[in-house]
Parts: C-alpha cells; structure tokens; sequence
C-alpha cells in the first residue's frame, strides 16, 4: 500500500515539471483515449439490457402462455360435465333417491375422469353442501373451504378455488367447482368438485425455466390483505410452499410491487434482497400473479468482457504516460539519487537520537534474539542485573508475531545484582523485521517506592474508614436519642399546657365579670400562648415522626384539597373577603395525608400572611410538568426572613413573627423532600409571596 502511494506521488511530481504545453498534450490525448472508450462501453451496457429485457419478457410471456393452455384444456373439461344430459339425470336421481345403485352409478361415472385427469379428488355435494359423493373422501376434509368459495361467488359457470393447503395431507391444492343445473332452473340443484394437488399440474410448469440462467425463476403470487403470499416453493431458496410472506407496505420488492398490481418489466429486490430483472403478468381467470425474474448480476455477465476491455485500455494509456514521463525525466535520476543519500543520513540521525534517548532513560529496556542472546540493554538494566537476562523474564515470552496492541503489563519481583528484591512492572515488545529475524524486547518500570507508599495509604484508608463507621454510628445513636428525648419532652408538654388552657378557660369564664380590662387581658395573653404552644407541641410530634414514616402511594388531588382547605378557613374567618382562583387538575401520586398536612400548612400561611385591611387574594396553579405554585398577596418576607423560616431552630424573630408557622413550614419542606421534590419560596416585602412544590 506504501509502495503504491509512494509510484502514485512520483508520477504527480513528474506531471506537474512538465511544461504547460506538454502538460495539456497529455490531457488531451488521455481524455480522448478514456472518453471514447467510456462511451462504447455505455453503448454495449445499453444493448445487454435492452436485449435482456426483452429476453426476461419473453419468458414471461411463454410461462403465462403455459398457465392459459394449462386452464383453457381443465375448463373445456368441467363444461362437458353440465352438458352430459345423462351425468345430469344420474346425479337428479341419486339426489332425490341416494340409494346405494344410484349413488354407485354417480362413481361410476366420475371414476374414469379421476384416473383421465389424475384429480385427487372427485365429489358431488347437494345444494346445501352436503357430501353426496366422493371418491377420496378429500373433499370431506376441506368441505369447509369449498362451501366459502361457492357462497361467496354463487357461480352459474365452472371456476377456480383459491390455492390452499388441502387437509389432512397439508399439501397445496385446489378445486374446480362445476355447478349443474336442471333445465329451466336458475339455481344449481348440485356441485362437482374436482381438486387438484398443485405438485401434479402447477409446480412442474413453475419450476421449469426456459433459459439457461442459474438464478432464473419463477413465483406465483397472491395478495392476501397487506401481505403477498407465495404460492409455490422457490426455486433458489429451500422453502416450502406458503411459508414465505411478504408486506406490501413500502413497495421494497418486486414481489410487493407485483402484489400491488404492477406488471411489466421492473428492477428491484426480491426477497433475498438481491438485485433482480423480473417481469410480473396476470394469471388470466384466477386473480394470481406470475413472476419471473433473474438475479441482475447474471442478466448483465455479458457486459463483463466490455467492462474488462475498457479497465485494459484505461490500464495501457496510463502506463503510456508513465513510459513517456520516465522517459522525460531520466536525467533527474541523479538529483533522486541524492535525496535518498539525504533521507539515508537523516534515518542514521534519528537512530543515534533514539540510542542516547534509551540509553539514558531511567527505566531497564533490554533487546534480545530468539535464542536470549540480548542485542541491546540500556545503563539502567545493566546498572540492576549486570547485562544478564533474569530466568523471571524468560518465563514470560511469547511468540514474536503477537501483535503488541494485545500485549499487558506484568508485575514481577526480581532480584538485582546487589540482592534488592524490586517491583517492576514489564511490558514485553517485539520488533518485526523484514527479511530479518525478529527480536524480542522488554521496557520495566521500577515501582518498588509506589507500591511501598501504596500500602501505606491502604492501611491509612483502612483505619480512616473504621474511624468513619465508628464516628457515623455514634451520630446515629444520639440522633435517635436526641428524637426520642425530644418526642418525650413534647409528649410530657401535652397534660400541662391542657391543664394551663383549661384553667385559664374556666378563669376567663367563671371571673370574667369581677376582673379589670388589664387582668383580663393577662388571661387572654395566656390562653393564646398556651394554645400556640400546644400547636408547636402538636407539630413538633409531627415533625419527629415524620423520618420513621413509610409512604403510601396513592393518588392525591391538590385542587380538591385547597378547595376543602379555604372553605374552613373562610368558615373560620367569616368577616374577610377573599379572591381565590384554584387551577382543576392538579394531581400526583404520593402519601394522601402528608401532601394534605404540606399543603394545608402552606395555604394557612398564605392565608395569615394577608392583611386584614385588603382583600386575600390566593392563586393555586401548575409550577413546571409536575409541580404545584400557591401565590398570596400578603405582607412578604425579607431574603433573611426566607432563609431562616425553614430553619425553626434558628428563626430571627422580626416584627411580622406568628408563632408556629416556621416549624409547620419546616414540615411542610421536609415532607415534599420525602417524596423526591423541594421547597421552594419567593417572596418581596409589600408585593406578596409565592410557594412552589417542584417535584
């Protein structure tokens, strides 16, 4: 290949030293020379074809000739049954008295034209398709496709069935149905059926190819939906008889094309996928198709001497040129000489380069024959063992033809000549030498230091990682210590706070009347703050159990719930006016009770964020594919006051500060972080604020 681009590349440079005018010579006269013999080979390729598309056509042509004569002699038969007065009045009769005699005479009767013919079968059947005679009792096994075929077409003549596979033998077959008629009748009063096994008649006409090509064949085709069914068994594949298909959709073969109704001539691919010349007809009287076709490679052989004879001609004009430029150009043979003296010097400087290079490297290279004498081997390898190949490398050659990309390094431990035990990791090489023996090599790379280091940091992961699990586990230990405290200390919360809120209540009740305003504001102070720390309590028992918790996966509809949501509170705040828009729709899968508990906390902050002086205006909607967005037009919230509501431990109490809506956020943001989503907030002090579930 080298050699071939290499001629290639010193024929161009000669072309282009040519003067101008010798340069257009040479063009001309090998265009010339090209373009008349392109043109007489596309002239001979034009007359093949033609010639063999008349060719494919005539054989066309003959095989339908074939079917025609084949169908015109069986249908001249079946109409001398209706016209026998004498068959008629004997099957009349065997009808109207099916007595054994009668029935004989009937057999009689049909027995000569089965053995005439060689039909597989001859019956008679009544109108009602009953089988009144049969002398093979075939027609017994597919009464169920002879009485569709006469329902369908009602004939008043002799025809065809469809080809099928004939039961109980599974072989391809069909039927000539005769109906007889009494006289002056209008509907036959019985049926002659006479069936043919498609091996006896069709198939030996099919398989037969006029020609003398190799890959000539011929396919019989019916259309059954939008598939093309082949009739008979190829001729080029080993297949049976209607086990080949093919789609009519996509028109990719000739076959599906015929399927379609096109006839003529055409190119294309059959259902081997090879190019083929083929011609499609019509089987006149029995709605099949007739396919001939060659492969196109062999239609076209002929064509393969003018092809061959213009590559010659191609072939001699170029090596024309060449002669005439070598000859040119001889006396440039000196100042070629000298470049390749130049490359020459240039190849034993790249070779001393490369010596010191190896040299001086510090990994062990050593070069050695088949027989282990060693050719070459850098300082360091004689530094380590003295010029003398280690038994340890001689145990991993292979054979000198393997192909270095498959080669893999491996790790030995060899003594040096001072008896230090080293690590190295050996990448065997072989060189490939024309006309020469090949040699052997290896490159080492000494990892003693690496590996000691290695195992160092291995035995420091080790320890780090039983520092890690030990630290890990203590923190999951007072984790849960810690929740189980707090749980405890929220559920110990619970009795005081309901004896403080029930004594405050019956304080407030019973001593109303006998206290000043500033008492009874001290009771009323106490009362909320006892209420809103039992719903800190309450939600802090919500909020440590919430990591336990196992998911439901139901469907949760948020529309309805924010529906149900601001009809309590409405109820709960009468005086207010409210604008709420609520988007239908808004569904997703997830634990119903906890996206309940999320959601309600959001639209109760929305809701106690909004003046008293303004109309609450609440905006449920879409956020994203799956998300949920609840906008109010409440008071707002700083940056800081956002970054610090879902953090109840650290909230910075402000002027706006309504206890419990920070933890009940908090939970709300935890929950959506269960179900694989976030939390998210906007807001601008005076302009509102809006909350987004993104799932």
């Amino acid at each position: 290949m080298h050699k071939t681009n290499r001629k290639k590349r010193y024929f161009l440079d000669y072309i282009r030293q040519l003067r101008a005018t010798e340069r257009i010579g040479f063009a001309i006269a090998l265009s010339l020379l090209v373009g008349l013999v392109t043109i007489d080979a596309y002239f001979q390729w034009q007359g093949v074809f033609r010639d063999k598309k008349s060719y494919i056509s005539l054989i066309g042509q003959t095989q339908i000739g074939q079917f025609e004569a084949w169908h015109d002699s069986q249908m001249a038969e079946a109409r001398e049954l209706p016209a026998s007065s004498v068959f008629i009045n004997i099957v009349a009769k065997a009808i109207e008295q099916p007595s054994n005699q009668n029935l004989a005479s009937i057999e009689e009767y049909l027995r000569p034209i089965l053995r005439s013919y060689n039909y597989a079968e001859s019956a008679v059947l009544t109108p009602d398709f009953h089988v009144l005679v049969s002398l093979t009792q075939l027609v017994e096994s597919n009464g169920e496709e002879v009485r569709q075929e006469i329902s369908q077409k009602k004939p008043r003549a002799p025809f065809f069935t469809t080809l099928h596979l004939t039961h109980p033998y599974g072989k391809p077959g069909f039927h000539i149905i005769v109906p007889l008629f009494e006289d002056g009748q209008k509907t036959p009063f019985a049926y002659v059926v006479q069936t043919f096994f498609a091996s006896d008649y069709i198939y030996p006409m099919l398989a037969q190819w006029s020609g003398s090509e190799k890959t000539g064949e011929t396919l019989l085709l019916e259309r059954t939906g939008e598939m093309v069914q082949i009739l008979n068994p190829p001729r080029l594949g080993d297949i049976s008889a209607f086990l080949l298909q093919i789609p009519v959709s996509g028109k990719k073969t000739v076959e599906a094309r015929a399927g379609l109704g096109q006839t003529g001539i055409m190119i294309g691919r059959d259902y081997r996928n090879k190019k083929v010349l083929a011609v499609a007809n019509q089987v006149p009287g029995l709605g099949w198709t007739l396919l001939s076709k060659m492969d196109y490679a062999e239609a076209m052989s002929l064509w393969t001497p003018t092809l061959v004879i213009t590559i010659m001609f191609i072939l001699i004009a170029l090596v024309t040129v060449s002669a005439h430029s070598y000859i040119l150009f001889s006396n440039r043979a000196l100042s070629t000489a000298r470049s390749r003296l130049e490359l020459l010097r240039r190849t034993e400087r790249s070779e001393a380069l490369l010596s010191a290079i190896l040299e001086y490297v510090d990994a062990p290279v050593v070069i050695f024959d088949k027989s282990s004498a060693i050719q070459f081997s850098n300082r360091a390898f004689k530094e380590h063992f003295n010029d003398i190949l280690p038994g340890g490398l001689l145990s991993l050659q292979s054979s000198p033809d393997k192909n270095d990309a498959d080669a893999q390094p491996h790790k030995l431990e060899l003594s040096d000549v001072k008896g230090k035990v080293l690590q190295l990791y050996v990448m065997p090489i072989h060189i490939l030498l024309e006309s020469q023996e090949s040699l052997s090599g290896y490159v080492m790379r000494d990892v003693t230091e690496l590996e000691s280091a290695l195992e160092q940091v291995q035995r420091l992961n080790q320890d780090l990682v039983q520092k890690v699990e030990v630290q890990t586990k203590r923190v999951l230990e007072a984790k849960e210590e810690l929740r189980t405290m707090a749980s405890a200390i929220s559920h110990n919360l619970a009795t005081p706070l309901r004896t403080i809120e029930s004594f405050s209540e019956l304080l407030a009740t019973k001593a109303f009347d006998q206290l000043d305003a500033e008492t009874s504001d001290y009771v009323m102070r106490i009362r909320r703050a006892s209420a809103n720390m039992a719903i800190l309590t309450d939600d802090l028992m919500t909020f440590l159990s919430l990591d336990s918790t196992v998911l439901a996966d139901e469907e949760f509809d948020f529309s309805i719930a924010a529906q149900e949501i601001t009809s309590d509170i409405i109820r709960r705040n009468p005086r207010r006016r409210y604008q709420i828009t609520i988007m239908p729709g808004l569904k997703m899968h997830g634990d119903r009770a906890l996206l309940q508990t999320a959601f309600r906390n959001v639209m109760e902050n929305a809701f106690q964020y909004c003046s008293d002086n303004t109309i609450a205006s609440i905006d449920i909607g879409k956020y994203g594919k799956s998300g949920v967005f609840v906008k109010d037009n409440g008071i707002g919230m700083t940056p800081d006051e956002i970054d610090s509501i879902l953090q109840p431990s650290s909230r910075a109490e402000s002027e706006n500060y309504i206890p419990g809506l920070s933890i009940r956020l908090t939970i709300s943001k935890k929950i959506i972080e269960l179900h694989e989503g976030s939390l998210e907030i906007e807001s601008e002090q005076g302009k509102g604020t809006i909350v987004r579930f993104k799932f």
